[in-house]
């Protein structure tokens, strides 16, 4: 029977003849005592990710139970290697954020940021560059990375012999032209073209039609009046340091604003000026080792 103590606590009788006495156990000598379990480590961190449970759990390991899963309101399963699982309430505050703009990168902005540069596309915009063969080979070396082919339409084929074999190591995947043939070479987006026009201070007379995954890049090895009509028509335009007099050029033929137009002549030699594809952009191009041993160190 059951009744209350002087502090207030339940108390309890138990019948003797009803509780049978402890029986004497045989006592095994040398036996050694269980070693202890350790107590499993928290886990450290923030997940921040978790990979897709198939349906039915996670694949078992022989020798081990499957855990129960829960849905987002359900019992949370144990932390197993390869696997997470989260609460109802961090479930809920997940969240798929849109890809980041794919393209050739060029490089970092002054945030640290990479920039992308969309070079290629289903409908493509021709594209100027007002600098050197140096800069104009550093995107070609970096389209090659993105499987395209390069054409060359140069006045200056010294500059551009051997140049593609020494990067891909294949002679296909750039050709050197003295002349423009007219033909438009088709591209894809897993083999995309780029027809560079290196001819000094201005653009092709005659521009070919434009084609899908296929870029035409004019390059200006000094900006003049006669290439502010190519550099006005670019979609986009990369301009390495200018001098003074191009500077005003640039300025007229983009409309600048004048922080832009008067950071031009003192950027470094590893920047280029973004212009027309988003925001305006100064970009520090960071060349790695192979591009170094390839093109040399940057210059104008």
């Amino acid at each position: 029977m059951a009744g209350m103590n002087g502090d207030g606590a339940h108390a309890y009788r138990r019948d003797a003849e009803a509780v049978p006495e402890p029986q004497p156990t045989a006592e095994v000598v040398g036996a050694p005592e269980p070693a202890p379990v350790p107590a499993p480590r928290a886990a450290r961190g923030r997940v921040t990710s978790m990979p897709v449970v198939p349906p039915g759990g996670p694949p078992e390991r022989p020798g081990t139970p499957a855990p129960a899963l829960g849905g987002p309101e359900g019992r949370i399963s144990r932390l197993r290697i390869g696997w997470h699982t989260l609460p109802g309430s961090g479930l809920r505050r997940m969240r798929v954020d849109p890809p980041p703009d794919a393209g050739l990168i060029l490089g970092q902005d002054r945030r640290q940021l990479p920039v992308p540069l969309r070079l290629f596309g289903p409908e493509p915009a021709p594209a100027a560059l007002v600098g050197g063969v140096w800069a104009a080979q550093l995107l070609v070396f970096r389209a090659f990375s993105l499987g395209a082919r390069v054409i060359v339409v140069t006045t200056d084929p010294r500059s551009w012999s051997g140049f593609g074999e020494r990067a891909t190591g294949r002679p296909d995947r750039l050709v050197v032209l003295t002349e423009d043939s007219g033909t438009v070479a088709a591209g894809t987006a897993q083999s995309p073209v780029l027809t560079v026009y290196d001819l000094g201070v201005t653009g092709p007379v005659t521009a070919p039609p434009p084609a899908s995954w296929h870029t035409r890049l004019t390059l200006l090895r000094q900006l003049d009046r006669p290439g502010m009509s190519t550099l006005q028509e670019a979609g986009l335009a990369l301009l390495h340091r200018l001098g003074s007099e191009e500077a005003v050029l640039a300025s007229s033929a983009l409309r600048l604003n004048q922080e832009t137009a008067r950071f031009l002549p003192f950027m470094a030699d590893d920047m280029l000026a973004v212009i027309g594809d988003c925001d305006d952009r100064f970009v520090t191009v960071r060349p790695t080792g192979v591009e170094h041993q390839q093109l040399g160190p940057p210059r104008r």
